[in-house]
This record gives structure tokens, sequence and C-alpha cells, in this order.
């Protein structure tokens, strides 16, 4: 079986699963696809990425619509995410593509995924050759952070080559929470050191003074 061949395998036994699953549990079937019919970002509903990362990247994606590239963006962090389709797990174009078609009754527009293994991208009915050479410089960082700042700047590469460019989102102070609440723990640390080191001191210089007073 060639590449392609494949390729088209994997979406078909995917939309299989998905038409498999029973309807009252659609939500299940495909979370991201669930979201993305009326919002612009995914982002799993137990995400590990802070939120300062989370509303940079919904800036990206809110700057680049401004601008005229309005491009939905799907995060998938784990295996789960992918609700009834996990077949397609660390196939980051696989799971475009079928997202692309799950998408395509309401929406035809550009189409990012991020996995840890990799960055998708489809435009329903359009190549994506052009969009993958600008993608493959981008790094892929596995971490849900990571997973968050490769999608932001996936949507800053994507929009400007397609001549919309946009300015690089500042990154929210959210997002340096974790090692600021590490300072702030480690200074809290220090000072109760600190002050149980001075109260030995006193407590002890203290006992030392009494200790000679009974001795005169």
């Amino acid at each position: 079986m060639d590449r392609r061949s494949s390729l088209w395998a994997s979406i078909l036994l995917a939309a299989l699963v998905v038409l498999a699953a029973p309807r009252a549990g659609r939500a299940d079937g495909d979370p991201a696809s669930d979201v993305l019919y009326t919002q612009q970002v995914f982002i799993p509903f137990d995400t590990g990425m802070s939120k300062g990362t989370q509303e940079t990247l919904a800036t990206a994606v809110a700057e680049a619509r401004k601008a005229g590239y309005p491009i939905r963006v799907a995060v998938i962090e784990k295996t789960s995410d992918l609700g009834a389709v996990t077949v397609l797990w660390g196939k980051p174009r696989q799971y475009a593509r079928f997202l692309d078609l799950e998408l395509s009754f309401a929406y035809k527009g550009p189409l990012l995924v991020v996995m840890p293994g990799g960055i998708g991208y489809a435009h329903f009915h359009r190549s994506t050759a052009a969009e993958y050479r600008a993608l493959a410089a981008i790094p892929v960082q596995p971490d849900p952070d990571g997973l968050g700042v490769t999608a932001t700047r996936s949507v800053e590469r994507l929009a400007r080559r397609a001549g919309h460019p946009i300015a690089a989102p500042a990154s929210s102070p959210g997002t340096d929470l974790p090692h600021i609440s590490r300072l702030l723990a480690a200074g809290v640390v220090l000072a109760l050191v600190s002050a149980a080191l001075l109260v030995y001191a006193v407590f002890g210089w203290r006992l030392t003074r009494a200790t000679r007073h009974d001795r005169t």
C-alpha cells in the first residue's frame, strides 16, 4: 500500500469509527470537531497548558482573522483528546485531513493541528504543500505549554506566508505564573528558615546567659 492509500485508509477508518458511535455520545466521538464548528481554537478541557499560553494562542488566531487570514486550530495533547478516533494519534497530517472533512459542512478554511508528534495542516480541497514547507522549520515542543507555543508560531508563519502578517502576540503574564510561584515559595521558605535561625540564636543566647547567672 502506497503512502496516499495508507493516508486515505486511516481517514476512512477514523470516519467509520465516528459514524459507528452512538449519536447521543457525539461529543465524545471527536471533541475537536464539536468545538471547532463554532469556535476558532480547540484546547482539551483537561489541558495542562497554562492560562497565559492559551490566551497568547487565542490572541494570535484572533489577530490573524482580523488581518484577513481566518484559521482554526486544534491542540491535541494526548490520545484521549481524539475521542473515538485514537487510531489517528501520532498522525497529525492524517488527523488534519480527517478533521477538515468533519468541519467541511460549516467551515472550509485553513486548519492547523498540533500534536506532540508533529504539525498537521489542511484546507478543504486545496493543496497544502506550500504551507507544509513553511511549517517545516518550526520545532514541536511536546509539553502542553510547548504545544501552545508551537501552535502560536505556526499561526504567525501561516498568516505571513498567506500575505496577512501579524505581530507576534506578547506572552501573557499568566505564562510565567508557575515560575513566579516557585520564586515566591522559595522566598517564603527562606524567610521561615531565617526566622527559625534567629529564634534559635536568641533563645540560645538567653539560655547561655541564664546558665552563667546560675553558676555565679
